[in-house]
């Protein structure tokens, strides 16, 4: 009996050793483990960019089909904001005037309440104008990219990066938080619908570079902006790291409504004086000198 007793005590302790793991086992679980969360994190990012790059194109789209009915109801002229301007050159050098591209759509910019764009009751002098994409837009939260996480509040005082204030974009709810750091995209102003020296549809709407994107200064078109955003004299006309696709380029949505992703040097691509058929002075060399890029 003693020696029953004794074989099972010692059979209980040989199961206990089978089923138990010894250090080495569970070392080499853990470097498993690690092994496929550092093979699984890549793919998981490149999914999650390219599920951000995939909705901040359905933004576009809504962005653009907006558009497109504002030229429908305006003599195929995607939109102009009015001003008191006496020739067509005027009116496209001051499409920024109203706080850049948020003046589109807000004409009261509180954005978070601390750092504020255009503000009617103080800019102008009659508060109750409405801004010209209202009736045409109603979900201002498309004008926010998922794939935005920064952006800089830039004023014409302090239009450098270096000037500006960080900020964290966030989807508008109502007009009055409509503002520049809380818009993802770009506006090319001065197209129509109908345009005879263009080669090909035109770029409308596109994700914007953290910088000031007015005129020349678009893409970093400015040497402080660039050094700034970590880019050389090369990369003038690319898009940066911290953009809303980084390096890789941009969402674009054309005048004719279709859209796509452009890589590359994008400056160049619409409007240098190349063979490319994207180039808006393909046919004319001076068409762009009636275009303003704003953000």
């Amino acid at each position: 009996n003693m020696m029953t007793s004794l074989q099972r005590r010692r059979g209980g302790r040989d199961r206990a050793c089978r089923f138990g793991f010894t250090l080495i086992e569970l070392l080499v679980v853990i470097a498993i483990i690690a092994l496929l969360i550092g093979i699984l994190l890549p793919a998981l990012g490149k999914a999650r960019a390219s599920a951000r790059k995939v909705a901040s194109a359905s933004n576009l789209r809504q962005i653009g089909l907006s558009k497109t009915l504002y030229a429908n109801d305006y003599k195929d002229w995607y939109p102009l904001v009015p001003g008191a301007w006496n020739t067509l050159s005027q009116v496209i050098d001051n499409q920024g005037f109203y706080g850049g591209y948020a003046g589109f759509y807000s004409l009261n910019q509180e954005g978070d309440g601390i750092d504020q764009g255009w503000i009617a009751g103080v800019y102008i002098a009659n508060p109750g104008v409405e801004p010209i994409m209202q009736a045409y837009l109603d979900d201002y939260a498309v004008l926010t990219s998922p794939a935005d996480d920064l952006d800089y509040h830039l004023t014409r005082t302090a239009p450098r990066l270096a000037q500006g204030v960080l900020k964290t974009p966030t989807p508008a709810g109502r007009e009055e938080q409509v503002i520049d750091y809380n818009i993802s995209y770009l506006y090319i102003a001065g197209f129509r619908t109908d345009e005879p020296v263009l080669v090909a549809p035109a770029p409308l709407v596109g994700d914007e570079t953290n910088a000031r994107d007015h005129g020349t200064d678009a893409w970093y078109g400015n040497a402080a902006d660039r050094t700034f955003a970590g880019l050389d004299a090369s990369e003038a006309g690319f898009y940066a790291e911290d953009d809303n696709h980084g390096k890789d380029g941009a969402n674009f949505v054309f005048t004719d409504g279709h859209g796509e992703f452009v890589n590359g040097n994008t400056a160049a691509t619409f409007f240098s004086g190349d063979a490319n058929p994207q180039n808006v002075n393909a046919i004319d060399s001076d068409r762009s000198n009636l275009l303003r890029t704003i953000d």
